[in-house]
């Protein structure tokens, strides 16, 4: 999944209007960003990168940014199955 993809996926998750997230956005300050909101960013890991994020780490992210290096980094584990 490329970084404007996901940012595409992530406003339909969060109800906000196509184009208006960025990745220097603090996601705290986002209307809709809470726990469902962290869980949705887990399945979207799950089903765009077929792996497993830190959900510890997800919640650290400050920025969208932030979301989208722990996504490309090395803490995404790959499931097997898949």
């Amino acid at each position: 999944m490329n970084r404007k993809h996901f940012i595409n996926e992530l406003e339909t998750l969060l109800e906000v209007m196509p184009g208006t997230l960025r990745e220097d956005q603090h996601v705290r300050n986002l209307e809709h960003w809470d726990s469902l909101a962290l869980l949705g960013v887990l399945a979207l890991a799950d089903e765009q990168l077929h792996g497993q994020v830190d959900a510890d780490r997800l919640a650290k992210c400050v920025t969208i940014g932030d979301i989208l290096n722990l996504l490309e980094g090395s803490t995404v584990t790959k499931n097997p199955q898949q």
